[in-house]
């Protein structure tokens, strides 16, 4: 089989379950939502107002792809967890994986801005910093999550006893 078709396979052997898709929309939703609206992409008063300028359009595009991969990554391991009762030595790289797949894709946002302005002159070079380098820091947390989700497969191929290799006729 094709790499595509053994991504595709196990994704289907996670979210055949229905209580698992809508976990990963649960997650995703979870993330997003307050994720744009620090990011002052959506405006909640005096109406609710939904609006992305085109600059800002590789900041949106990131809080997204961050969002969707973690509800995909951390649903996936809630299935291992479950289901396959894999031991918590396997866990820790998908788990730690999301988590900082998230965290470095959310620090960026007007979250850790505003948390890190609390601290006086080392919140503001701090603040700089997560500024000028937001775009790098959340295409490194998209590639932490990328590389999770991959090891993830990989795991519930060796885990599940899927027999990925089709023979040809």
């Amino acid at each position: 089989m094709t790499f595509v078709e053994k991504q595709v396979l196990a994704l289907r052997v996670v979210f055949m379950n229905i209580r698992y898709i809508f976990l990963a929309i649960a997650i995703f939703l979870s993330l997003y939502l307050p994720l744009i609206i620090v990011t002052e992409f959506l405006f909640l008063d005096p109406y609710m107002f939904f609006y992305v300028p085109a600059y800002q359009l590789p900041n949106f595009i990131s809080i997204v792809i961050i969002s969707a991969l973690t509800g995909l990554v951390l649903s996936m391991s809630v299935y291992r967890i479950k289901f396959l009762q894999a031991s918590t030595k396997k866990l820790r790289s998908g788990l730690l994986g999301s988590f900082l797949g998230a965290g470095a894709g959310a620090c960026c946002g007007g979250v850790g801005i505003a948390l890190i302005s609390i601290f006086g002159a080392v919140g503001s070079t701090a603040t700089t910093f997560l500024t000028n380098f937001e775009i790098p820091i959340r295409l490194l947390s998209i590639g932490i999550l990328a590389f999770t989700y991959l090891m993830i497969v990989k795991d519930l191929n060796r885990e599940c006893n899927l027999n990925f290799d089709v023979k040809e006729k």
